[in-house]
C-alpha cells in the first residue's frame, strides 16, 4: 500500500495556526501531552487496534487544515487528542485527504493533476483496507476511530466529483450500516451500556489521586461521545447525503437508541480541567471531589433518542431540559432538522403514491392540517433557538449555526414545493447527476404533469405557497451570498447542496412568476395588480436578486423598476430578471470549487438553453 509520504511542493502549505497563542494550537501542542503522556497513550491505544502512523510534515499540514476549515462545519473527532504522531494510520489517511482540499498553494495543471491522482490512491487504498479489516472481524467496528474513518472515507467519495468514487462510497454506506446493525450499535444500552458513566465519580474509595480519577472520568466521555457523535452522523448520510440522487434510505432514525449529543463545549474542551468546568457550568453541578460524589442529573426524557426529541418539539410545548440541550448543541439541532427532513420526504413519497387528484394538486396534503401544524411547530422551535444564538462570524459554532439557518428554508420548501426527483421518480447514478437532473427539471412543471395533467390546466393551482416562503427565502439568498470568502471556503459540502436546492427553488419560482404575468400581459393587456401571487414573487425575488448582484454604491440603490406599475419600465425587468439570476446562481457556483461541486454545477447551468453566456 503506498505510504503518505505526499511531496512536500504539493503540499507547501502556510500553517493557519502558527500565530495562535500555543494553547489554541489544534494537533502540534506537544506540550500538553508530554505533561500528561500516559494519558496520551492510553486514550488512543485503549480505542485502537491499528499501529500509530509513519507521518511526514506534509501529513501534519493536511491535518492542521483539516481542523482548522472542515472541523467547524463537521466535530466528529475529538481535536484535543488527536496528535499525526499516535493517529491510528487509516484515520490519518482520511484526514489528511480531506485536509489537502483546503490547501491555499495554487498549482499549475501538472501539479493539480499530481495531487488529485495522490488524493484518488491514498483514498482508495485506505477505504479498501478498512472494508477488509473489518470484513475479517465485524467487532473491529465498535472502536470509534474504526466508524469516524470510515465516515470520512464515505463523505470524500460522495462529494468528489468522480462518479466511480460515488459508487464505491455508496456501497461501503451499506456495508457500514449492515456491520453496525449486524452488533447492535444502534443501541446505546447494548452498544455500550457504561455510556453514561462519565457523570459519575467512578470509584469512590479508589486510592489514586482525584486528577487521575478525572483523567478516566474525561477518557470515558471521549469514548462515548465519539461513538454518539459517529452513529448520528450515519443516520444523518442515510437520510441527507444520498437524497439528491433520490436513493432510498437503509435505516430509520427510529433505530437510533442513543441520547441526544452533549454540549458542543465539552467536546471541544482542550483538558480534563476546562472539561470539568463545562461540565459544572451546563448541569449546575458543584466543583467536583473526590470525596463527594456527582450526581446525576439527567436531561430529560426529551434527549433520550433523535425519535423522542423530534416528537417532543411537535408539541406545543416542547421539553425545556430538550431545548436546553439543542442550544447546547448545534450538532444535535442539526441531526433533529435532518430527521424532520426525511419525514417530510416519506410523507411526500407516500402522497405521490396515491392516484392523482384534479381537485387537489398541491403537494403534502396526506398529512391533516393539524399534522401540518405539528411539523412546522417543530421547525420553528428550532428557528427560534438558531435565532437566539445571534451567533457571528467568529464565533466557533458560526458555520454550524448557519447550516442549521439554510437546512430550516430547505425543509420549508420541502413542504410547499416537493423534490421533482422524488415526485418523477428518477434515480440517478452521482451526486453531481441527481443535482443535474434537478437543474432541467426546474425548466419545467414535471410535478404538475405527474400528478394532475392533463385534466389540470398549468396556471391553475398558481404558486401560492411560495408566497408563504418568500421571507425565508430572502433570508436564505441573504445567507448564501452575504459570506465572505473564508467562510465559503470552509463551507461542508452538504451545505452548497442544500443551498442548490434552495437557488432552485427560487429560480423555478421566478419563472413561474414570469410566465404567469406574461399570460396576463397577453390576456388582459395590463400587469397584475400588486397583490397577485406572481408579482409578490417576482418583485420580492427579484427584490434580493438586484441587492446581491450589484456592488459598491449601488446596493443602497433600489432598482426603480420594481413594484412599478409601469409597464414598459417593468416589463424591461421581467426581460432581464431571469439572466440576472442565472448570473448570480453562477457566481455560487464559482466561489464553492472545493469539493467539485461547483464547477460540475456550473458547467451543467451552460447546458441550460438561455443560460449560457
Amino acid at each position: 500500500m503506498p505510504a503518505l509520504d505526499t511531496p512536500e511542493a504539493m503540499v507547501d502549505i502556510p500553517s493557519p495556526v502558527a500565530s495562535r497563542n500555543p494553547a489554541e494550537r489544534v494537533v502540534t501542542d506537544e506540550t500538553f501531552w508530554e505533561e500528561h503522556s500516559t494519558f496520551a497513550t492510553d486514550i488512543r491505544h485503549r480505542y485502537s487496534s491499528s499501529p500509530p502512523s509513519t507521518h511526514t510534515a506534509g501529513d501534519e499540514i493536511c491535518v492542521k487544515q483539516y481542523f482548522e476549515h472542515f472541523h467547524p462545519s463537521f466535530p466528529l473527532l475529538h481535536r484535543p487528542t488527536f496528535a499525526v504522531s499516535s493517529a491510528p494510520t487509516l484515520l490519518l489517511k482520511a484526514v489528511t485527504v480531506i485536509g489537502s482540499l483546503f490547501s491555499p498553494k495554487v498549482y499549475d495543471h501538472g501539479g493539480a493533476q499530481a495531487i488529485e491522482h495522490w488524493r484518488q490512491d491514498v483514498w482508495q487504498h485506505g477505504q479498501e483496507e478498512l472494508q477488509q479489516m473489518v470484513s475479517s472481524n465485524c467487532s473491529e467496528i465498535r472502536q470509534p476511530w474504526v466508524i469516524q474513518a470510515w465516515l470520512l472515507y464515505i463523505i470524500y467519495g460522495v462529494y468528489a466529483s468522480e462518479a466511480g468514487q460515488f459508487q464505491t462510497a455508496k456501497k461501503r454506506f451499506r456495508q457500514l450500516v449492515d456491520a453496525v446493525h449486524d452488533i447492535g450499535l444502534l443501541q446505546q444500552g447494548i452498544a455500550m451500556p457504561d455510556a453514561q458513566a462519565w457523570m459519575y465519580q467512578i470509584d469512590y474509595n479508589s486510592p489514586t489521586d482525584e486528577s487521575q480519577t478525572l483523567f478516566k472520568r474525561w477518557t470515558s466521555y471521549i469514548a462515548a461521545e465519539s461513538m454518539r457523535l459517529s452513529l448520528y452522523t450515519l443516520v444523518f448520510l442515510d437520510s441527507h447525503t444520498f437524497s439528491p440522487c433520490n436513493s432510498l434510505p437503509l435505516m430509520s432514525p427510529m433505530e437510533l437508541g442513543w441520547e441526544l449529543p452533549f454540549p458542543i463545549s465539552l467536546w471541544e474542551a482542550k483538558n480534563p480541567h476546562i472539561w470539568l468546568l463545562r461540565f459544572n457550568e451546563n448541569f449546575g453541578l458543584s466543583t467536583f471531589s473526590i470525596t463527594n460524589s456527582l450526581l446525576h442529573v439527567p436531561r430529560g426524557l426529551g434527549t433520550a433518542s433523535l425519535s423522542i426529541a423530534t416528537q417532543q418539539l411537535m408539541t406545543e410545548t416542547p421539553d425545556s431540559e430538550l431545548l436546553t440541550a439543542l442550544e447546547a448543541s448545534p450538532f444535535a439541532a442539526f441531526c433533529v432538522l435532518t430527521n424532520i427532513g426525511a419525514l417530510v420526504r416519506d410523507f411526500t413519497r407516500c402522497y405521490y403514491q396515491m392516484p392523482p387528484s384534479p381537485s387537489d394538486p398541491n403537494p403534502f396534503h396526506v398529512l391533516t392540517q393539524g399534522q401540518n401544524k405539528q411539523v412546522h411547530a417543530a421547525i420553528e422551535a428550532i428557528a427560534k433557538i438558531v435565532k437566539k444564538q445571534a451567533y457571528t462570524g467568529d464565533s466557533p459554532q458560526f458555520l454550524l449555526w448557519r447550516t442549521n439557518e439554510l437546512f430550516i428554508s430547505s425543509i420549508k420548501i420541502s413542504l410547499c414545493r416537493p423534490d421533482q426527483l422524488l415526485v418523477a421518480g428518477i434515480v440517478d447514478n452521482s451526486l453531481i447527476a441527481g443535482m443535474a437532473a434537478s437543474t432541467h427539471l426546474t425548466q419545467g412543471n414535471l410535478v404538475a404533469i405527474r400528478r394532475s395533467a392533463p385534466l389540470v390546466p398549468h396556471h391553475t393551482g398558481g404558486d401560492e405557497g411560495i408566497v408563504a416562503l418568500l421571507k425565508d427565502l430572502s433570508i436564505a439568498l441573504s445567507s448564501i451570498y452575504g459570506e465572505e470568502h473564508d467562510k465559503v471556503t470552509r463551507e461542508a459540502p452538504w451545505v452548497t447542496v442544500a443551498s442548490y436546492g434552495v437557488l432552485l427553488c427560487v429560480w423555478g419560482a421566478l419563472k413561474r412568476a414570469s410566465s404567469d404575468i406574461r399570460h396576463h400581459l397577453d390576456t388582459f393587456n395590463e400587469l397584475p395588480i400588486t397583490s397577485e401571487s406572481c408579482i409578490l414573487i417576482f418583485n420580492t425575488l427579484m427584490e434580493s436578486v438586484l441587492l446581491h448582484s450589484s456592488t459598491g454604491n449601488d446596493r443602497a440603490k433600489r432598482d426603480p423598476r420594481l413594484w412599478t406599475m409601469d409597464r414598459e419600465a417593468f416589463v424591461s425587468l421581467l426581460d432581464e430578471g431571469e439572466s440576472l439570476f442565472v448570473n448570480l446562481f453562477k457566481k455560487f457556483c464559482q466561489r464553492r470549487s472545493l469539493w467539485g461541486i461547483g464547477p460540475s454545477m456550473l458547467a451543467v447551468l451552460g447546458e441550460i438553453p438561455g443560460a449560457a453566456e
